[in-house]
């Protein structure tokens, strides 16, 4: 994957990674030499933390990736810090993104993300494990041709779970996926929609549980 995305980069070209991976840092460091590139790590020469109203924990690599590369725009302009921190506040409201640690209610504290990768679900489910609930419920779907054995070993056990289908043409059977989840000890029961999902969730949910919806 590295190797492929590397493939982008072009002659003379400044090049922003934003996290550091030793195992694929040579990939895009051959390339950039090969280029005569600038390579920035944007998570090693970023120090300073910001604020945002985008409230994942994973946002923070993400927004170490878009101030390094504001950093290696500003060519001929400039956008100050302050210019910075405002927008970083207001992500959302100016941009009106959604699904990303978006909360949907508070009682039962209901969450929604659209990560959907090994790596991307990795941050989320950590951040799922660190809130503080009675009881998890998670709704999750998927789509066809998901590497399942990648991403379901990554789910907590101990959750209630509603295995469903997204209303999408590549979305997976809502039967398949709670048959593949049963080899990794994750049990629920099955729904047609996510709605229908949901609806089950938000009815056996008491106010001080948790209600994850992605996949």
């Amino acid at each position: 994957i590295a190797y492929e995305k590397a493939g982008i980069i072009k002659d003379k070209s400044p090049v922003v990674v934003g996290e550091y991976q030793e195992e694929v840092h040579s990939v895009f460091y051959q390339k950039a030499i090969e280029t005569h590139s600038n390579l920035f790590l944007a998570d090693k020469n970023i120090k300073k933390g910001y604020n945002s109203d985008l409230k994942g924990s994973y946002q923070s690599k993400n927004i170490k990736t878009a101030i390094q590369t504001i950093k290696v725009l500003q060519v001929g302009f400039s956008i100050s810090d302050k210019n910075i921190t405002h927008g970083l506040q207001n992500v959302v409201n100016k941009t009106g993104l959604l699904g990303r640690w978006q909360i949907l209610n508070e009682k039962p504290l209901t969450i929604c993300d659209t990560a959907h990768n090994k790596e991307g679900l990795t941050y989320v489910i950590e951040q799922v494990k660190e809130q503080v609930f009675d009881k998890l419920h998670i709704v999750l779907g998927v789509v066809n041709g998901k590497n399942l054995d990648s991403v379901l070993p990554l789910f907590p056990k101990g959750a209630t779970y509603y295995f469903c289908k997204p209303d999408i043409p590549r979305g997976l059977d809502a039967s398949i996926l709670k048959m593949k989840s049963t080899e990794y000890n994750l049990i629920g029961k099955e729904y047609s929609t996510v709605n229908k999902a949901l609806e089950n969730a938000k009815e056996n949910a008491n106010g001080k549980d948790l209600i994850f919806i992605g996949g």
